[in-house]
């Protein structure tokens, strides 16, 4: 089964850690710490599709070594906390990250705004334009109450399946005979 890279990135506090935990195991920590580097999450889609999420530091001190994490990644999901217009403002720099270091155009991303259970200072309006003037995919999410996360998710796995590198590994291990054997 092909796993596929999904790297999550965006400022401290936004959330990230929450909508992944929520996404992977149905919970969330009202009080989860900080991500320091990188934390790795698997999840069986569908008994053919295997992510790996990559839950990056959003903490300054570790943007050196965030460029790296975007090599080889078929899937980028950055998130911004809709009750910070800071948060917001960052996405830029995310994005300018993403187009130095990631394979734009063998990979997909979407934007999310998280923490839609809060009082906001980001309208959605003003999300959507700026993710429609990078010709992003935008939804929002509550990681607390698990609104919206699995839709989230199913967006963006419909839109790396539509990757051809991606269509073309499905095409690939489907015409793959299947054996008991564990070696040839």
């Amino acid at each position: 089964m092909p796993t596929y890279k999904v790297v999550v990135a965006g400022s401290a506090g936004s959330g990230k850690t929450s909508i992944v935990n929520q996404y992977i195991y149905g919970t969330f920590d009202e009080y989860s710490q900080s991500t320091i580097g990188i934390e790795f999450s698997h999840k069986d889609v569908d008994g053919e599709t295997k992510i790996s999420l990559w839950d990056t530091a959003g903490q300054e001190r570790f943007k050196s070594m965030t460029g790296s994490y975007y090599r080889n990644a078929h899937a980028v999901m950055f998130v911004y906390d809709v009750s910070s217009r800071e948060s917001f403002y960052s996405l830029e720099q995310w994005w300018r990250e993403y187009n130095a270091y990631g394979n734009v155009q063998k990979s997909t991303a979407i934007v999310v705004g998280n923490k839609t259970d809060l009082q906001r200072e980001v309208s959605e309006e003003e999300a959507r334009a700026w993710s429609v003037q990078k010709s992003l995919v935008y939804d929002e999410v509550s990681a607390k109450n698990n609104d919206g996360i699995e839709r989230v998710m199913c967006t963006l796995i419909r839109q790396m399946r539509a990757l051809p590198e991606v269509k073309s590994e499905t095409v690939r291990l489907q015409a793959e005979p299947n054996s008991d054997r564990c070696c040839y």
